[in-house]
């Protein structure tokens, strides 16, 4: 069985947006370049976010996987710079992710839909700035 990433989402704090994919692992989805933002998008994401999610911390392998192995993966940035991550494994015709975390991902489609199909559309950079992630 091959991998195949449907949907790949990045927001940091310091404003950069990164995304790949609708969530389809039937659609091939071309790479977009990481750029800066000043258009809050790691903040709104948050905003979305109740505090008792992160008693979800743990991997979670579904019951039952019927079809695909499916992967959903949510990884958190602390202040005190600590990863916290999420990570449910399930399968593509069974039992999804918890709806909590489902939500997650879906609030940062929806906030990142936008600058996403101008990358897609325009094959142009949504945002003015360069942002060098390797810094």
């Amino acid at each position: 069985m091959g991998e195949h990433t449907a949907l790949f989402i990045l927001l940091t704090k310091q404003g950069i947006v990164q995304r790949k994919g609708d969530g389809n692992p039937g659609h091939t989805h071309p790479a977009t370049n990481a750029w800066c933002s000043s258009d809050g998008h790691s903040e709104a994401l948050m905003m979305t976010i109740p505090e008792d999610t992160f008693n979800y911390i743990h991997v979670y392998p579904r019951p039952n996987i019927i079809g695909t192995e499916c992967r959903l993966t949510t990884i958190f940035q602390a202040k005190d710079d600590l990863d916290y991550s999420f990570r449910v494994v399930y399968g593509s015709d069974s039992e999804g992710p918890p709806s909590e975390l489902a939500e997650i991902l879906i609030n940062a489609v929806k906030i990142t839909e936008g600058w996403y199909q101008r990358q897609i559309n325009e094959n142009t950079p949504a945002e003015k700035k360069w942002c060098q992630v390797w810094k």
